[in-house]
């Protein structure tokens, strides 16, 4: 069998059949013109409540993100994880005939997501104006690293920036110790949550090809500023600059990661003060409970008083394998859990009970993947992960021929040309 139609047979499924049906945006076409990952991320949730979502590469660069990580045998987790949901098309937007074939997309689409440097789209010939008067309910999400305007628009901008320039960096950090980055693109992902939900809320009142088009404008460094807006307010009105507290928090105590007898970790977080209460009743100090220094958050969060607390929970803590911590913690209601690996995650109970992850097959290589579920629930609603990151330019046969009407002799000839 020819893998190129099974992999077209499997993509014309995956588009006209059950599989997107009753899912509540199994009528909106997402273009995802843009790379790497915050406003891919965008378009891979809006692909799991059921929208089509069409991705648009470069025919000779693929996304960057598709050779991060490889694996041995050529499995790329990034893109199966990210990629998923997607159809991958090619097109040359420099290219006349290839501007021709994205322009044509667009009139069959309700949402077009670029992350293009401000300004580039517009040089190619694709501003916001000719895409909308071409489809007046065209909604168009734009993600860059400062966002359409101001003095730094104009930068080039990657998450590592945004993290540091939102305040995140500097307070991701142990006492006297040097900013650390997060282990994954946080920027990026918090900028895609942000977009989906902008993307959304635009979508009430919209009608492709009618009415509604939207222009929407996010910069990677705000969402996640908008997260420190309490210390931000802070600092405003007292002038005094947070400061780092590692895995603490300025503003409540206890909070914090503690390690145990047997070399594992434990996160703990009993702020509340019915909470602390028992805490300091299971660890042996019932006599804190009384003591002024530490009945109120507000005399808990004092250095010195912090100091005392932390110790005696590290002293108890240490003395305790993770399992008996756990047995106490759950019987007496106090708020601790594990800090568990990737390993951990693939054997725990709760994670498998709950569909917290799920295993499909990759149509291409039939390998048996593992990942995480669509993360949230909407009761009596579908959702599905129905399909991993496909291979770069594989759904070109199916979407320009089904959806845009080209036949195969004019996709050989744009292929030819290096149109698509």
């Amino acid at each position: 069998m020819n893998p190129h139609n099974a992999l077209d047979r499997f993509i014309r499924e995956q588009r006209t059949g059950e599989s997107r049906e009753g899912q509540l945006l199994d009528n909106i076409r997402v273009i995802d013109l843009a790379t790497v990952l915050a406003a891919p991320f965008a378009a891979t949730l809006l692909g799991d409540y059921g929208a089509e979502v069409i991705k648009v590469e470069n025919p000779a660069i693929p996304d960057a993100i598709r050779k991060w990580g490889v694996l041995k045998g050529g499995l790329q987790p990034f893109w199966l994880v990210f990629g998923r949901n997607k159809f991958p098309v090619t097109v040359n937007l420099k290219s006349p005939e290839g501007k021709e074939v994205f322009l044509k997309l667009v009139a069959r689409s309700d949402v077009l997501i670029e992350n293009m440097r401000p300004g580039a789209m517009e040089k190619i010939g694709f501003d916001t104006g000719k895409l909308h008067e071409l489809n007046p309910g065209l909604i168009i999400g734009r993600v860059s690293g400062y966002g359409q305007t101001g003095p730094y628009s104009a930068k080039p901008g990657f998450g590592t920036l945004a993290e540091g320039l939102s305040g995140y960096t500097y307070l991701n950090t142990q006492p006297d110790g040097v900013p650390t980055n997060p282990p994954l693109a946080l920027a990026d992902f918090v900028a895609g949550l942000f977009l989906a939900f902008a993307i959304t809320i635009s979508l009430r009142g919209q009608k492709r090809g009618e009415r509604g088009g939207r222009v929407i404008d996010i910069s990677l460094y705000e969402p996640l500023f908008s997260l420190f807006g309490a210390d931000f307010l802070s600092h405003c009105l007292t002038g005094e600059v947070p400061q780092p507290k590692g895995s603490e928090l300025s503003y409540v105590v206890p909070r914090n990661n503690y390690r145990t007898k047997d070399g594992k970790w434990v996160a703990l977080s009993t702020s509340a003060q019915k909470p602390f209460e028992r805490l300091m009743e299971a660890i042996g100090h019932p006599e804190m409970n009384g003591d002024p220094r530490y009945n109120t958050n507000e005399e808990r969060i004092k250095e010195a008083n912090r100091a005392v607390i932390n110790r005696v929970i590290a002293d108890w803590m240490g003395s305790k394998n993770l399992d008996d911590i756990m047995d106490v913690s759950d019987k007496l209601g106090i708020t601790v859990g594990p800090i568990t690996t990737m390993e951990d995650i693939a054997k725990d109970r709760h994670y498998q009970e709950r569909g917290s992850w799920v295993e499909i097959e990759d149509p291409v290589t039939k390998t048996s993947v593992k990942m995480p579920n669509v993360a949230f629930r909407i009761l009596d609603t579908p959702n599905k992960i129905r399909f991993p990151g496909l291979p770069h330019g594989s759904a070109n046969r199916v979407i320009f021929q089904d959806l845009l009407g080209y036949s195969s002799e004019e996709i050989e000839r744009l292929e030819a040309g290096k149109a698509v």
